[in-house]
């Protein structure tokens, strides 16, 4: 194949993920011609509402599903937290890139205090029960939008803080000195998202070779046993889901949270899925 159609979502975010994206994939094919076929999903446009109130994360993929299946593009980028639970029967995952920063980040105007914000901006259950722990004095409402949407509502007063990826403010360059403090949540305190900070590309299994050299096997591995609690739990945005995997050496340890229940565990990392279900009975107690 001598061109790639590239499927990916119009948001200033989505375009600097797909460009990394690219970037990989001709790191490993240097004369393989690339299209970018931009489109402005269901779940961009609707902004009123939470996801779980709208179809769940599928809104960012679905149709990107059937482009693909209709061959009018031939991947699709995403962000591996934005995934629904199950792709669209022909279609796999078939590229992923070396995993960002997986923490969230509370952001607030400079100068101003955790213990100051009384409203958190968030559209994420899973954040709304974490920081409900750490910042208990303060009330989480519902944002929406791309992230200098949501910035821009942070410094119109319209929060005292919003909660962020941290690997999409770093992918944007957006730092302390644009104007913000950090408080940097650690995944002890505040439990990832299944899959933050992973870009991947999904497509037909026909592709995995020629898209899969530009992945990064070590995050693929963490990918994988992530996304195979979040099946056995057959949990979308809709609830307070999360799952962490960290490598070390041929070991891998899994933390993962379901409600109030918290669990996790460790094995080989030959065994990861094996762990993702042993992990999620200890969930279901």
């Amino acid at each position: 194949m001598d061109k790639i159609r590239v499927g990916t979502r119009k948001s200033q975010l989505s375009r600097k993920q797909t460009d990394m994206a690219l970037q990989a994939l001709q790191n490993v094919h240097p004369t393989l011609e690339t299209e970018i076929v931009p489109f402005h999903t269901r779940g961009d446009k609707i902004l009123d509402k939470p996801l779980w109130e709208i179809g769940a994360k599928g809104l960012f993929a679905s149709e990107f599903e059937e482009m693909i299946l209709n061959d009018e593009i031939d991947i699709a980028i995403h962000s591996g937290k934005d995934l629904p639970l199950f792709l669209a029967e022909g279609l796999d995952i078939i590229g992923v890139l070396q995993r960002d920063d997986p923490r969230d980040v509370l952001v607030m105007p400079k100068g101003r205090k955790p213990e100051d914000c009384k409203t958190i901006g968030t559209g994420s259950l899973r954040r709304q029960q974490c920081a409900a722990k750490v910042f208990p004095w303060a009330e989480c409402k519902l944002i929406r939008g791309n992230i200098h949407t949501r910035l821009q509502k942070l410094m119109n007063g319209c929060f005292d803080a919003i909660i962020l990826a941290k690997a999409g403010l770093d992918r944007m360059g957006i730092t302390e000195e644009d104007g913000y403090t950090f408080r940097v949540l650690s995944a002890e305190e505040f439990l990832p998202a299944a899959c933050q900070g992973i870009i991947v590309a999904e497509g037909r299994p026909e592709l995995a070779e020629l898209i899969g050299k530009m992945t990064h096997e070590e995050t693929r591995w963490v990918f994988e046993t992530e996304r195979k609690v979040l099946m056995l739990l057959n949990a979308d945005c809709s609830e307070p889901a999360a799952a962490f995997a960290e490598l070390s050496g041929d070991t891998i340890r899994l933390r993962a949270m379901y409600g109030t229940a918290y669990g996790e565990g460790t094995a080989p990392v030959e065994k990861r899925l094996e762990l993702a279900a042993e992990v999620v009975g200890r969930l279901r107690g």
